[in-house]
């Protein structure tokens, strides 16, 4: 039977490629949609696993990294330096700032590291090694036109780019000074007046010895040092990754919804289309004595065979697109070949392609072996 469809379809050659390409468009475009979703994710998961700690304490009550304002008090790292199994609490500050340039604004998640958090995946250019050095996101970068040794200049104060890195989530480019920097932008700045909005210490990045039970430290931290919450860096990006949903899931959950109708709609048609454009293939087969039942498998067999010359087309397409995208918006993470995204692709296609294989039934039971005879 599949041999049988195989060859309806080479019949017209370009007509099936049109019909492939045609499905594979839609397939492209769920795949996009839910792997800018899922991309989101693995972002938000890459900026906490990057800044290598055992354990991350946040201010008490706050429980999450990105988009949350923690303050610690400036004691909390001796005493928490103070719990058996401790090696290191290492500070880090997070600032939410606005970078204007050409009369366009973005927002920065800077944040401020001494021995350990800092940046990773150097795409060129160095960490931060003097007081004004400052490490930025590839979408700054591409955005603005900056290079290595460029000044960036935060509420008047000078920084000079001295690496650019790949880091970004929830739409914001990352950028990492030291706390020398801090203190300059702090003093220097046209945000000192408004100093008492910043934290000076938001997160601990704690080292553990390596015999030491993590579960067991956390426990006695949060008991011994109450100003403080403590979270594996699995269960802090787990929290920010459902803050995310609450944000994504919603518009995503309802264009992934939409696309999936209209490919429905699309492929239905197309399947549509292509049995009309075959009746007298299908009359010639009835006049033959090849049953109902048999044209039915056909048309479910071509289908599936049709699937299977979109899918990985689609998934082509999919991959040009996000190049194409990341490319222009390196903020935006593309994750396409997510287990995920393609195990969902895959029953979305092969369920668009049942029941679009359905919607032409009619025609079929109704044609008419007299049409061979009619020249149709």
């Amino acid at each position: 039977m599949f041999w049988l469809a195989w060859k309806q379809l080479k019949l017209d050659r370009i007509r099936t490629l049109l019909t492939a390409f045609a499905i594979a468009a839609v397939i492209a475009v769920i795949l996009v949609l839910d792997g800018f979703e899922q991309g989101q994710y693995r972002q938000l998961e890459r900026v906490i696993d990057n800044r290598q700690a055992d354990l991350i304490a946040t201010q008490a009550g706050v429980q999450n990294f990105v988009a949350a304002r923690s303050s610690l008090p400036q004691l909390t790292r001796q005493a928490v330096e103070a719990v058996d199994g401790v090696v290191n609490a290492h500070p880090m500050t997070a600032l939410a700032v606005i970078y204007k340039k050409d009369g366009k604004l973005t927002p920065i998640y800077v944040l401020v590291y001494d021995t350990l958090g800092g940046p990773t995946s150097f795409i060129e250019g160095a960490a931060v090694q003097q007081s004004r050095d400052i490490v930025i996101d590839q979408t700054l970068a591409l955005k603005y036109g900056l290079a290595v040794g460029d000044r960036l200049a935060i509420s008047g104060f000078d920084f000079r780019v001295s690496g650019i890195t790949d880091e970004a989530a929830f739409f914001m480019p990352f950028a990492f000074i030291g706390y020398d920097g801090m203190i300059d932008l702090f003093m220097e700045s046209e945000i000192a007046p408004d100093l008492s909005t910043f934290p000076l210490l938001s997160f601990l990045l704690i080292e553990l010895a390596p015999q030491a039970d993590r579960l067991a430290v956390q426990q006695s931290i949060e008991n011994r040092v109450p100003e403080v919450d403590v979270f594996t860096p699995a269960e802090l990006a787990a929290r920010d990754v459902n803050m995310a949903r609450t944000f994504y899931r919603p518009i995503m959950g309802l264009l992934a919804s939409v696309a999936w109708v209209i490919g429905l709609l699309v492929v239905g048609l197309i399947l549509y289309a292509d049995v009309r454009a075959r009746l007298r293939n299908f009359a010639i087969m009835k006049a033959l004595g090849f049953e109902y039942g048999y044209l039915v498998a056909m048309v479910v067999a071509q289908s599936l065979l049709m699937m299977a010359l979109a899918l990985p087309l689609g998934v082509l397409l999919a991959w040009l697109l996000k190049e194409q995208i990341e490319a222009v918006a390196p903020v935006y993470l593309i994750s396409i070949y997510e287990p995920l995204v393609l195990v969902r692709t895959l029953v979305i296609a092969l369920a668009l392609a049942m029941v679009g294989a359905l919607i032409p039934l009619r025609s079929v039971r109704r044609t008419d072996p007299v049409l061979v005879f009619q020249g149709v």
